[in-house]
């Protein structure tokens, strides 16, 4: 391995996605002092020499300002060598969280910029991300860099910063701003209208997990084709329906190909997962990842995607028996009435209004129209929270139903809670909010722009599984009404399916093909919705300010 002449190190930090809710990374740079120490001039003697394959890292080093890890270098060499020599390979390149995947991209987008102008050659790329906002201003930022002692890129590096030029916005350049020396970003957001544009040289696509394959090839791969320009995908690992899996056996095929026509076989996937990143040495993520791992489980889904790299099904139980085991530990005990000393927040997922209501009482489970359920929680000194008792209505008028709700939380003395203000449950939500205004309450809707909601609370509830922060208590012996209650929620809660979507979102609900759990029952999820709810009660009541549900302005974000 080459001596490191910049040794940066980055602390991680964990952090959640403002779409999805799932967890995820940011790298900060530990220090800039590697960056001071300038560029190592000894090693390149002239400019043409900084084009030279055995001179990468130098050229890293010059544009970049940073050292680059091995793994960097692999990539950025078979992805330079297929662009500039017109050969249009399809790479696609999966890299764990914060390990350097927009570096890379971003280096070698600056070395072509570089080299169209140092040899007077006609070079051109463009790179697509599903939103606008972080993602391809995130790219945009990278390339740029800043004119700073702790930055490379265009504005940072010595060779570039005095000739790089940006023009409308979204176009970068080396020299005269023109189109046969530039790189445009631009978002692929299905209802984005992309502006033609034309890839010469590189045609890449970031995120892409979350972009909509038709998308793409209608809009996207077509511009790479008057030159046969080299197409790169990065993201990380999601579904077997996702694009990037699609991608991966596209560039799987491609490589038999090759391997028939080169006589040997070019790699075009690549797969840097967190033990990768480790294993070139980066003991600051190797310690991150140990974190993570022991928060969320080594089965949790963002570390299976997104950290470890494995392709899930779209469509999976939510909770294996695991999990529902580990629920079950604790021995706690439901009760009718509150303790003397306990604490009680409360969580309801409030049933569509009927058109007409009935006084008729329906058993637990057969239903067919929606119930309003209610669980009263106690949260425990160490922040573990378990159902002590379960309500429900089925066909009643929100009006009867609220004043009966009021009386239960009262009784309880609940210091908080959630209601489900989706649709119609908004008004019951918020009339809550003013009857007890010395509780805190969050009105919390599923459905604000999207289902990012529902994602977020999904995560959250694999976060307090593994923290072992919720528990289902014990079936009631002594109260047949209590402990059919409980039977419907655990078996809620076996059977629930979760649904991965793009952008690492989740939904989550109990089939309507389930297997019914005695004759005449018919599936539902409200006791799921509630006791997952019963976790955002207290996940929110620890910081109520900061925790309430808003959804991602995709507006925004295009």
């Amino acid at each position: 391995m080459a001596e490191k002449l910049y040794d940066t190190q980055f602390d991680y930090v964990d952090d959640i996605d403002p779409i999805s809710g799932a967890p995820t990374v940011v790298a900060i740079p530990k220090t800039v002092a590697a960056a001071k120490q300038g560029v190592p001039y000894n090693t390149i003697n002239d400019l043409g020499d900084l084009f030279k394959r055995e001179n990468l890292r130098e050229a890293w080093r010059i544009l970049r300002r940073n050292d680059p890890f091995d793994y960097q270098l692999r990539v950025a060499d078979a992805i330079l060598y297929s662009a500039l020599n017109g050969l249009g390979w399809y790479f696609v390149v999966m890299i764990t969280r914060q390990a350097g995947k927009n570096e890379i991209s971003a280096f070698i987008q600056q070395y072509i910029l570089l080299y169209g102008w140092y040899y007077g050659k006609r070079v051109s790329g463009v790179k697509f991300a599903p939103v606008h906002k972080p993602q391809v201003q995130a790219s945009m930022d990278r390339l740029e860099g800043a004119d700073t002692p702790d930055s490379g890129g265009l504005a940072g590096s010595v060779v570039t910063r005095n000739i790089w030029r940006k023009s409308d916005g979204y176009k970068y350049h080396i020299g005269t701003p023109r189109d046969s020396n530039k790189i445009a970003f631009l978002s692929i957001n299905p209802n984005a209208n992309v502006a033609s544009q034309t890839a010469f040289t590189l045609l890449e696509g970031d995120e892409a997990q979350d972009i909509d394959r038709d998308k793409w090839e209608r809009d996207a791969q077509p511009m790479g084709a008057f030159n046969n320009a080299t197409t790169v995908l990065w993201g990380v690992a999601w579904t077997k329906e996702s694009f990037i899996y699609q991608g991966v056996q596209q560039a799987y095929e491609m490589e038999k190909r090759l391997e028939a026509q080169l006589g040997y076989r070019p790699q075009l996937v690549y797969k840097i997962d967190a033990p990768a990143v480790i294993a070139s040495g980066n003991e600051n993520y190797a310690k991150w990842f140990e974190n993570q791992v022991a928060r969320l489980g080594i089965n949790h889904i963002a570390v299976q995607t997104q950290l470890l790299l494995n392709f899930i099904d779209s469509i999976g139980r939510f909770f294996d028996p695991e999990h529902i085991t580990r629920m079950k530990q604790g021995g706690f005990k439901m009760q009718q009435v509150p303790k003397q000393g306990s604490t009680y927040v409360f969580a309801l997922d409030v049933a569509g209004q009927e058109e007409q209501p009935t006084t008729t009482e329906e058993n637990v489970g057969q239903h067919t129209r929606d119930a309003t359920s209610l669980i009263i929680g106690e949260l425990l000194k160490d922040g573990t929270v378990y159902p002590v008792c379960i309500y429900q209505w089925v066909g009643k008028a929100h009006s009867k139903q609220r004043e009966q709700i009021l009386a239960i939380l009262k009784n309880w003395r609940i210091i908080g809670g959630v209601a489900d203000a989706t649709g119609i449950g908004e008004a019951l939500a918020y009339w809550l909010i003013e009857q007890l205004p010395n509780a805190v309450i969050e009105a919390y809707k599923f459905k604000a722009a999207g289902d990012e909601n529902k994602s977020k609370l999904g995560y959250l509830a694999y976060n307090f599984v593994q923290a072992d922060q919720v528990k289902i208590p014990d079936r009631p012996v002594n109260d047949p009404q209590q402990a059919e209650l409980w039977d419907e929620m655990v078996w809620q809660l076996e059977n629930l399916v979760r649904v991965a979507k793009k952008q690492q979102s989740i939904n989550f609900h109990v089939p309507a093909n389930a297997k019914p759990r005695r004759e005449g029952h018919v599936p539902h999820d409200d006791l799921a919705i509630a006791f997952f709810l019963l976790m955002r009660a207290v996940f929110m009541l620890q910081d109520p300010q900061a925790r309430k549900a808003k959804a991602f302005d995709r507006e925004q974000a295009m």
